[in-house]
């Protein structure tokens, strides 16, 4: 009996498994992105060296499970004329239902899988514009992209996917998402001074700080009779991104003669630019002391249509990733797709 219960509280205090994001990918001029819960969506791409009119244009998402519905949405740059867009394909009648509040146009959720495999299989498409204008739609890797998202979420085969038809029933069920549980920081009587800790500033790694820059810390609250804090070295700079080294401040309890004492901060994965760096480092980094989640933006370019957006939850110990959006092509997509979540619960 005591070896099932030692069995039993070993399992308990197991650490959690490292997280897993999903890939995004690119077929030709679509790309086509899913998380670990099989939610997916997939999208048109800016011509290669050409302006941003096509890129997401057309962009599709479902969610993992049986039937679940698709959806399909027009959504014109905001130099085109205002007013409901219609999607062309082929010889096909235009097709259309209402404008949305962002001036997106959602096409009839009963007609959208009949329209993504008029997509995939199609030689013509074009967004077509209330003010008679239209705009070629390259339906180059539509086909793949949608395959692809079939292959995610088991649906290959079945008489609920896009492409990979068949005759089995629709009834794969997607993973549960993690359940993480964060901290919200109680307030502080100080925070720690990085100014009072040259040496700490000196062996973070950070080898290229601006002049004038300011580090910042937050509260994380009290655990184990001790302040905790979260602190942020400013660390290398650019024109858009701006580096930060991460690391735990804690001293006992209330006791504003102790020394704040430095470690690096523990994360569950990659954060920053994923370098080798003795202290972990963040991106254009943010915190919300309500929820514990820290934010970490790195943009592969200035105007913002590649990079990576990771949050991060603070659970006591560590941060655990919580949410994940990236592209990696840089070709007109501001709205990074998503490939990681997570259910969080906050304690207060």
């Amino acid at each position: 009996m005591i070896s099932a219960l030692l069995l039993i509280a070993a399992a308990n205090a197991a650490p959690a498994p490292s997280p897993v994001p999903g890939e995004v990918k690119v077929f030709k001029d679509w790309y086509v992105a899913c998380d670990n819960a099989w939610y997916c969506e997939a999208g048109t791409l800016a011509e290669d060296g050409g302006d941003f009119t096509t890129a997401m244009a057309v962009r599709l998402w479902r969610e993992g499970g049986p039937e679940a519905p698709l959806r399909i949405v027009l959504t014109p740059s905001q130099e085109m004329a205002p007013g409901p867009a219609r999607l062309k394909i082929d010889a096909r009648p235009p097709l259309a239902l209402t404008q949305d509040t962002d001036g997106n146009t959602a096409l009839h959720a009963a007609q959208s899988l009949d329209i993504a495999r008029a997509l995939a299989n199609g030689s013509t498409a074009a967004m077509m514009m209330s003010d008679g204008k239209s705009v070629a739609l390259s339906l180059a890797g539509s086909s793949a992209a949608l395959r692809y998202i079939d292959a995610v979420q088991q649906r290959a085969g079945t008489s609920g996917a896009i492409i990979a038809t068949g005759t089995k029933p629709d009834t794969a069920l997607p993973p549960a998402r993690p359940q993480l549980t964060a901290r919200a920081a109680s307030k502080l009587t100080d925070l720690p001074d990085l100014k009072a800790y040259p040496k700490i500033i000196a062996e973070s790694g950070c080898e290229y700080r601006m002049e004038g820059v300011e580090d910042t810390a937050y509260p994380l609250g009290q655990r184990d009779g001790k302040d905790q804090a979260l602190v942020l070295i400013a660390c290398d700079s650019g024109a858009y991104n701006f580096g930060s080294a991460v690391m735990i401040a804690t001293r006992p309890m209330e006791d504003p003669n102790a020394r704040w004492e430095f470690v690096p901060a523990k994360f569950d994965s990659a954060t920053g630019w994923a370098g080798d760096d003795t202290v972990p480092q963040v991106v254009n980094a943010d915190f919300t002391p309500e929820t514990g989640t820290l934010f970490d933006r790195a943009k592969g370019r200035g105007i913002g249509d590649c990079g990576s957006a990771s949050s991060y939850v603070w659970d006591g110990e560590m941060f655990r990733l919580s949410e994940r959006h990236e592209m990696g092509e840089c070709r007109g997509v501001w709205e990074w797709p998503r490939v990681w979540t997570t259910e969080v619960s906050v304690i207060r």
